[in-house]
């Protein structure tokens, strides 16, 4: 069914056309009614979560249409996507308020992150995702304010940021666990591996060629849905940035989500206007979505993975008072450099290599170094694999700097 929607958008007037087949949700102030939605999310069962940034909440409807319920009034301000964990929780991105917010999949209020002074601090996030794995989550943030993607711990720990990217408006994991980057300042989608460098640009030319991309969804086959405000279509692309073809959302369509059974749906918002339209092959019936049946398998052979990281060398730097260690990971994962007194650094690993690590003193370990000349702090690193439990290792390092001269 899925390749029939992308042989539809590829040949548009085929048989198989994809077009807007029903939409829900309009105008207002009452239940089932929005202002200026913005992003949306699609739960496995078909639920469609529309960021209501005019109202201030987070609304919920089935699948075929249904209002269902809404939450986040009272504490969200201006919010302008939301996204699903595995387990159901809600991950806002509370734009006014400069912080990401989390809920429970009753929509109670869990907690939020983001919005602390210094390391971490989001200014305008405006969209995000939750890449699940086996042993953990990692919430990505598209931080337009800083031009910058974040990256957080479930929890809210953060954990880096990088960028090379112009007012982001959306951020997904897609093929290969890469990460598709709205880059709307740049007028395309930027494509970076989880370390932060970039793998490729979509959109830049020829028929596909953005105007002003402001969400992301990616469908069953890897490939990429975005949602053009400017061009008031939805556009089709394989993983690798091939064009598929494109349908019109309008007027100003500002969110995209892929459905089961072939939907996408989108949200449409102008001056005095709102509703989620729903796409896909005519005849192709909306959600709820079934589970099928799971099938008999043979239990998968156990995959043995080596989490034995280890210390592989250090340089010192007299003059910043700073130091390098360097750590050899034996396979993919996440590396973490922590310690009191330092600052918090994580950098990924795709493969087995040999890692360099910055050991940058916080403010108060500095001013020790500027009057005393040395210090011992206990530099700690743990190593979280891809597919096996984290281990960490310390090491006493005595970093060095040439003593302030009076």
């Amino acid at each position: 069914m899925l390749l029939a929607i992308i042989l539809g958008l590829a040949l548009p007037g085929s048989a198989a056309a994809f077009e807007a087949l029903d939409s829900f949700g309009e105008f207002g102030g009452g239940l089932g009614q929005m202002d200026s939605p913005s992003q949306l999310a699609v739960a496995p069962d078909g639920d469609v979560y529309v960021a209501d940034t005019g109202h201030d909440k987070i609304e919920v409807y089935s699948g075929d249409g249904d209002f269902l319920r809404s939450f986040g009034a009272g504490s969200l301000d201006g919010p302008e996507d939301v996204a699903l964990d595995d387990d159901g929780r809600a991950y806002v991105a509370d734009t006014g308020n400069h912080r990401i917010d989390v809920f429970s999949s009753s929509g109670a209020f869990v907690r939020s992150f983001g919005d602390e002074a210094g390391e971490g601090e989001l200014v305008e996030p405006v969209g995000l995702d939750v890449d699940a794995s086996m042993f953990g989550s990692t919430v990505y943030v598209a931080d337009a304010g800083n031009n910058l993607i974040a990256s957080y711990e479930p929890d809210g720990d953060f954990i880096e940021s990088f960028g090379s990217v112009s007012s982001p408006r959306d951020v997904v994991v897609g093929s290969g666990g890469n990460l598709f980057v709205a880059d709307a300042g740049n007028e395309r989608i930027t494509v970076l591996s989880k370390e932060g460098n970039p793998v490729r640009f979509i959109g830049e030319g020829g028929p596909g060629k953005l105007s002003e991309p402001v969400a992301l969804a990616v469908d069953a086959l890897g490939g990429i849905y975005v949602a053009d405000r400017a061009e008031e279509r939805i556009f089709h692309f394989t993983a690798d940035g091939g064009f598929l073809g494109s349908v019109e959302a309008a007027p100003k369509v500002t969110g995209v989500g892929v459905a089961c059974q072939s939907n996408v749906f989108a949200t449409e918002a102008t001056v005095g206007f709102a509703r989620v339209e729903r796409f896909g092959e005519p005849g192709t019936p909306a959600p709820p979505c079934l589970t099928p049946p799971t099938p008999i398998v043979a239990p998968p052979t156990p995959v043995v993975v080596s989490n034995a990281i280890r210390f592989n060398g250090l340089r010192l730097n007299r003059r910043s008072g700073t130091a390098v260690v360097f750590v050899r990971v034996p396979g993919p994962g996440r590396v973490i450099l922590h310690g009191r007194g330092l600052r918090r650094l994580a950098r990924y690993a795709g493969q087995a290599r040999r890692l360099a690590l910055l050991v940058r003193p916080k403010v108060r370990l500095m001013h020790f170094l500027r009057r005393h000349g040395k210090g011992r702090i206990r530099v700690e690193v743990t190593f979280k694999p891809d597919r096996a439990e984290p281990k960490t290792i310390e090491r006493v390092v005595v970093l060095r700097r040439h003593r302030h001269r009076r």
